[in-house]
């Protein structure tokens, strides 16, 4: 896996490609935690280049999304695979995150 980061209009945009799975999660943990420079922090994770997420790459979500609360930062996920959906779905997690079918969509709810 790996990504990318852009900054458009004050929101970080991450871009992820490749499978979010165990081994692969470390940098990205660190490279968006970096972002969360302090209160009010929009960003935006791009899913649309991640066909498949293991129990690991939720678990790096979740906690990305923890410290974004913590943080009083926002955290909004675009473009999820109808895999990436399923899951959070399943494991109710959708309830937890700002998720969003487009990175239109999700900008336009970081505006």
């Amino acid at each position: 896996m790996t990504f990318d980061l852009e900054n458009r209009s004050g929101v970080h945009i991450v871009h992820l490609r490749g499978d979010l799975t165990a081994g692969h999660e470390a940098d990205f943990i660190q490279g968006v935690t970096n972002l969360f420079t302090g209160p009010g922090v929009r960003i935006l994770i791009d899913l649309h280049d991640v066909p498949f997420m293991d129990s690991t790459g939720l678990g790096a979500l979740v906690r990305l999304g923890a410290q974004a609360n913590v943080q009083e930062g926002r955290l909004v996920l675009a473009s999820p695979s109808p895999f990436i959906e399923g899951v959070l779905q399943t494991t109710q997690l959708d309830r937890f995150f700002n998720l969003r079918g487009t990175t239109k969509e999700a900008l336009e709810a970081l505006a």
